[in-house]
């Protein structure tokens, strides 16, 4: 029998439990497992062929809603992780850990130990679009009428699937126009490109400009009357887009499809406004903006991105995959790839918020990537925009991990991975094929040396910004772009027909507003940090290295008293108040129970590595001694000192000089110490040259006891 461990779940993300599956049961392992059962394997089975070999629905449209990621929906009247369940082709031993917090104690303190036992039984009625089982739905109700007194616990009944017409997912006729030979696509003799070169020489007109088509998710639809023309993209002329300056996108003509392309947000989901919102870029309320603005223009936008959302690990960096998922749905991304960081995350947590229940709502692609299961995540997806039909796939290399895989996460190697999906690809009519690569960008390279067939392959993974105009792969006829790195920048390709394609990187400056949707889904992602705490997010103060203990800034001022007033005057005084209360119009969404932003604008913590020292900052309440970015943040702990100073304190005259040593900060050392928080991400300016000794240190400057 085949056992996958869930721990924690969706729980981080809806404080309640999912979709009445999930049972607390404390931070030991249950003497029994919970076990779901199928009482005929054919039924499993048939449930798989009817997610697998039937037809696609026509209709479906890339501008309509996509359906909501949120696994404690109910779709078609089971839940999310029970539809799971029913396609897996062996039976499942759920096994669901504990979750403790304090949100969730007093919803599970009266639940039995030992998990729940769930069971297949006759499909109950219907349940409306978003009803959960925990939310009191029709579902609750059922569910009791099933119960069973096993001694496992208690019983949460799954619905039997519903028969359902078999399912052909992304598959699109040959387009007419497309023979074997020499007119496939990957030949440079093909007739598109014999088509263009009669154009140029005006030997036959262009054809005129077709109106702009809304994009589709492209099923078992009517044949494609012919393959829209591409230049070669082995030549020159097939590349747009200038050298010497980026290309500007709004001079374009309105193309017949634009991929808008992004990746590596690499947990930047916003700039945190330290030195300036104008001076920094990236961020998804912006990003929301800039691709309105875009549909406003009439454009039919293809969005995709090259993975990694988070950076770290841990129940923040759990909730953030959340919120940055729900970005990406709100924002119509069409294919979404994974980075090394994502698949920090447990399988739980992943499947969670990338599981779709069909292939043509699936957001997240991947060809070499499997999650506990093959059929859970699908290696590639087909978007139809006029007459492209866009061929969308995502490949990790497993060379870029800085961790190893769980044993439920298998990283298939990427040349056969590749040639499988570019073969599905083009079996389902792709006539324009993109891969998203999270690696090095010479692999990027040389896998499309060695898998060729793909038009544009998308890197993300390395360093600096991406260039002005894609580069040119020797050996292949693909294009290669960069994503550059934290979401700063936007890459547009706009495809034609019978004209080159173009690009255009777009810097996300402040520029581009904060759009209200994504205003409101920070102020949740704060909102939920608040209410788990500290504890709730698994952080607890650790020993200072000195082992010394912190009192705060005014205790240091009894004695340095210039030093304390230059401190009081300056913005490191005001750290905190800034996070409260942000500046630049950000005020509405306090941030003071975050960790990536407390770590830096209070006293007592570690910068880089978002936790508490013992005796730091806990809360507003519990340290208002420690607001600030207080002199012991330089210094050093500093509650040995100020006991040894103290009148009759009793320490020798011997060791109160050695503590003193110890508090000293040698000014040839501060500028190193400084940039645990002044550092690239929040300060960029502080790494200009001499911008310490012109700029930030003259603002706070000070010496010995005066």
């Amino acid at each position: 029998m085949k056992r996958f461990a869930f721990r924690q779940a969706s729980v981080l993300s809806t404080g309640v439990l999912t979709a009445g599956i999930l049972a607390t049961s404390g931070c030991s392992e249950p003497d029994v497992s919970p076990v779901t059962v199928y009482p005929i394997q054919a039924e499993v089975e048939a449930a798989l062929a009817a997610r697998t070999q039937g037809t696609v629905r026509p209709d479906l449209r890339i501008d309509a809603p996509i359906q909501s990621q949120t696994p404690s929906r109910r779709v078609g009247g089971q839940s999310r992780l029970a539809s799971f369940a029913n396609r897996s082709r062996t039976p499942i031993q759920w096994d669901f850990g504990g979750f403790d917090s304090a949100r969730n104690r007093d919803q599970t303190a009266d639940r039995p130990a030992g998990g729940t036992l769930l069971v297949q039984t006759p499909a109950l009625p219907d349940v409306p679009a978003g009803f959960a089982d925990g939310d009191g739905g029709p579902g609750a109700d059922n569910a009791q009428a099933g119960k069973s007194a096993s001694d496992a616990g208690p019983v949460e009944v799954i619905a039997t699937p519903p028969a359902r017409p078999e399912v052909k997912a992304e598959v699109i006729p040959t387009p007419r126009g497309i023979r074997e030979g020499s007119e496939r696509n990957d030949d440079p003799k093909s007739a598109p490109v014999a088509r263009i070169a009669a154009e140029i020489d005006g030997s036959q007109p262009p054809p005129k400009q077709p109106p702009t088509a809304a994009i589709e998710s492209v099923a078992g639809k009517e044949e494609i009357a012919a393959r829209p023309a591409l230049i070669d993209p082995s030549t020159e002329i097939g590349l747009v887009g200038a050298a010497d300056g980026p290309e500007d996108f709004r001079e374009w003509q309105t193309p017949d499809a634009v991929l808008f392309v992004t990746g590596d947000q690499h947990g930047y989901i916003e700039p945190c406004g330290c030195t300036g919102l104008d001076r920094q870029k990236g961020g998804v309320a912006r990003r929301f903006t800039f691709i309105n603005q875009l549909r406003e223009m009439g454009w039919p936008l293809v969005p995709i991105d090259a993975g990694n959302q988070i950076r770290r690990i841990g129940q923040q960096a759990a909730i953030k995959f959340e919120k940055s998922s729900s970005a990406l749905t709100q924002m119509k991304y069409q294919a979404v790839g994974f980075g090394p960081d994502d698949l920090r995350l447990s399988p739980t947590d992943l499947i969670a918020h990338t599981y779709a229940d069909s292939p043509e709502n699936a957001m997240y692609v991947s060809a070499n990537l499997i999650l506990l299961d093959p059929e859970l995540l699908p290696s590639h997806k087909i978007v139809r925009s006029g007459e492209w039909n866009i061929g969308l796939t995502s490949i990790l290399d497993p060379d870029a991990l800085e961790a190893p895989l769980g044993s439920d996460v298998t990283l298939k190697p990427i040349k056969a991975s590749a040639e499988a999906v570019l073969k599905e690809m083009n079996a389902a009519g792709a006539n324009f094929r993109v891969l998203t690569f999270f690696g090095d960008e010479d692999v990027a390279k040389q896998l499309m040396v060695d898998v060729p067939g793909f038009d544009l392959i998308v890197a993300s993974g390395g360093y600096g910004e991406p260039t002005y105009q894609p580069q040119s792969i020797e050996g292949s006829k693909a294009k290669l772009i960069v994503t550059g790195n934290k979401g700063m920048f936007v890459g547009l390709v706009g495809l034609y027909q019978n004209r080159p394609m173009k690009y255009a990187r777009v810097p996300l400056t402040d520029e581009y507003k904060d759009a209200p949707e994504m205003r409101k889904l920070m102020a949740d992602y704060q909102q939920q940090l608040e209410q788990l705490g500290l504890s709730g997010l698994g952080i607890s103060p650790i020993p200072h290295p000195s082992g010394g203990k912190f009192v705060g800034s005014e205790a240091c001022g009894k004695c340095h008293t210039t030093a304390f007033e230059i401190w009081e005057g300056s913005g490191h005084a005001e750290a905190t108040a800034h996070i409260v209360e942000p500046t630049e119009g950000r005020g509405d969404i306090p941030r003071h129970f975050d960790p990536e932003c407390i770590s830096c604008h209070v006293t007592g913590w570690n910068p880089q590595n978002y936790y508490p020292y013992e005796s730091g900052y806990l809360s507003l309440e519990q340290s208002a001694h420690l607001t600030g970015n207080g002199c012991e943040n330089c210094h050093g702990p500093g509650a040995d000192h100020t006991a040894a100073e103290a009148e009759n304190s009793g320490v020798s005259e011997e060791r109160k000089k050695s503590l003193r040593l110890a508090m000293q900060l040698p000014l040839e050392k501060a500028r190193e110490h400084c940039m645990e928080c002044h550092d690239l991400d929040n300060s960029p300016d502080f790494h200009d040259d001499d911008a310490f000794e012109d700029v930030y240190w003259p603002e706070i400057e000070h010496y010995g006891m005066d």
